[in-house]
């Protein structure tokens, strides 16, 4: 085959029916779409592809810099379609967690503004949020630049609409079951919106990660409110599960099936078996299987510091498995000590006391409690996972945005014989009390420039 334009590429990917054997279902055939077959490795391909076709002769013509605000898969197949048409692309995002994604983007030629911890979710409320400054980035300068939007530009839906929905009834005509990871919910709307139009009794179920857990380019269950496509009730029902079980369900995948997906693709496998198992039997005894399909969103190659840092057994021979931060027991994060915002401020001249902050640079700096330290939070993790890093004389409290990132550290510092405890609601309830927060200098210049520029 030879095709005179990579993004001719993009779209038509293969199905996969997955063995019972694996699933262990009798009377429901399971489908996974394999979106890793894309030219760029993701379904983003087609979005960006997309949001791209919408302002290519205008850009080309003006020679835009065409800017998104992405940590990873859309950024990725923008910066890539932006080359071939010699076009410059720019992204904005609160932080790219994987290593292996910003040397891609590095690689690619994309330019990259970072700013960690601003939050871990477009927040159209803050700002100061990442999506906020790319919006104005374009506003302030519109003759340079053009805003692709993918959280709320409706190309997004269409073109899962269109093309990735349409592929999926072609294949396998009516569907019984739709399970969508929920990021910026394009996909799963846009997909689900088509299976429903052939069908109109197409369970679609969302699949979200668990609070305080993180799978990346996905949204847990307390996020999905910032997100500008996602409407509850638009769904059968919302599906959670941890880190681990999208790690497990990911390695199942490439295992078993030879499907070389990332943990996206995991986690919607074991909601799909979760469900499905549950409902096997009420399927018995009709003419066909009923029919449940998921997508294989990304490749795996992107995620294996993600995955090394979750379940490092997978990458050891000679050792054991060693306990980290993200696989100790649930048990014992639940039963963590906090600390309240009062109880806290009483203590702040304790000599004794250490307070880590684990949020990111530019998040940090824009407010702080007086005295606190910075170390963000994978740096956090790897450091403590080697062993004592402190003395044990400290009183330890660590700080997040909203307590759940830290109240993992503080278990498990615990565990190590400290005195830890996490900041109760985290740095939220601070502002909330309106107790005292420090900015930096840099910030407050910053800030006045962002005022003069938006006025």
């Amino acid at each position: 085959m030879i095709v005179n334009h990579i993004k001719d590429l993009i779209g038509n990917t293969p199905i996969l029916k997955i063995d019972r054997a694996v699933t262990g279902l009798k009377n429901i055939d399971l489908y996974v779409k394999l979106e890793t077959q894309n030219p760029f490795g993701s379904l983003k391909d087609r979005v960006a592809k997309a949001l791209l076709d919408e302002v290519l002769d205008e850009a080309k013509a003006k020679n835009k810099t065409i800017v998104e605000a992405s940590s990873g898969n859309t950024a990725k197949a923008l910066s890539a379609l932006c080359g071939v048409e010699d076009l410059s692309f720019k992204t904005i995002t609160n932080r790219i967690k994987q290593p292996e994604v910003r040397m891609i983007l590095q690689l690619i030629g994309a330019d990259i503004e970072e700013l960690p911890g601003v939050s871990e979710c477009p927040d159209p409320n803050d700002p100061d949020d990442f999506t906020i400054l790319a919006s104005r980035l374009a506003q302030t300068e519109p003759d340079k630049y053009h805003y692709t939007d993918q959280y709320f530009n409706e190309r997004n839906l269409q073109a899962h609409y269109e093309t990735t929905g349409k592929e999926i009834v072609d294949d396998l005509g009516s569907v019984d079951f739709y399970f969508g990871f929920l990021g910026t919910c394009g996909s799963s709307m846009g997909i689900a919106q088509y299976l429903r139009d052939h069908n109109q009794d197409t369970q679609v179920w969302g699949v979200v990660t668990s609070e305080g857990h993180h799978v990346p380019g996905g949204r847990n269950i307390n996020e999905l409110w910032e997100v500008g496509f996602f409407r509850q009730d638009f769904y059968t029902g919302l599906i959670d599960g941890t880190s681990l079980h999208a790690v497990e369900g990911m390695v199942d995948l490439n295992r078993k099936c030879g499907v070389l997906c990332g943990p996206t693709a995991g986690l919607s496998y074991y909601a799909a078996l979760k469900k499905l198992r549950e409902v096997d039997d009420d399927y018995a005894g009709r003419d066909t299987p009923a029919k449940a399909v998921f997508l294989a969103c990304d490749r795996v190659e992107p995620y294996t510091s993600y995955i090394k840092k979750l379940k490092p057994d997978l990458f050891q021979t000679a050792t054991g498995p060693r306990v980290t931060v993200e696989s100790q027991d649930a048990a014992l994060v639940d039963a963590s000590k906090q600390i309240t915002v009062d109880e806290l401020s009483d203590t702040l001249n304790d000599p004794a006391l250490m307070i880590i902050d684990v949020r990111g640079n530019f998040a940090y700096k824009t407010g702080h409690i007086s005295g606190s330290i910075n170390i963000l939070d994978e740096m956090f993790g790897q450091i403590i996972e080697q062993g004592e890093a402190f003395p044990k004389d400290r009183k330890i409290v660590v700080v997040c945005s909203i307590g759940n990132i830290s109240r993992k550290f503080a278990a498990f510092l615990s565990s190590q014989g400290y005195d830890a405890s996490s900041l109760k609601d985290g740095l939220k309830s601070w502002k909330r009390a309106k107790k005292p927060m420090e900015k930096s200098v840099q910030t407050q210049a910053l800030n006045r420039t962002i005022n003069r520029e938006a006025a």
